[in-house]
């Protein structure tokens, strides 16, 4: 008797299922291609996407934009930033702010 019952109520159909699952299927897809973009930069152990230094200075004709502009150091990968700052970035944030700022500021980074 149940077999009788079940056509009236709400059961989906192969079209109802394949309209759902080509959204699904485009929804996914979207996410996906987002996903890549992001995969594409590169970056650094702290999960940051790196930049080179030339676009994270103040003065940048092409600079970065969606930055935290108070923290520029920190999308600099750490061969650049050894090479700019003279020291690995646990012993630069080991300095007091004053000289963070100080060092920041000489490179145009502040």
């Amino acid at each position: 008797m149940n077999e009788a019952a079940s056509p009236q109520g709400p059961k989906s159909t192969p079209e109802s299922e394949s309209e759902g699952g080509d959204y699904m299927s485009s929804r996914i897809g979207s996410l996906t291609i987002k996903e890549d973009v992001k995969e594409n930069e590169p970056e650094d152990e702290e999960g940051l996407p790196i930049y080179p230094y030339e676009r994270l200075t103040v003065n940048a004709e092409d600079r970065v934009a969606d930055i935290d502009v108070t923290k520029r150091e920190t999308y600099l990968s750490s061969s650049e930033f050894k090479e700019k700052f003279g020291m690995g970035k646990d012993a630069f944030y080991k300095l007091p702010k004053w000289k963070q700022n100080k060092l920041k500021m000489a490179l145009q980074l502040f």
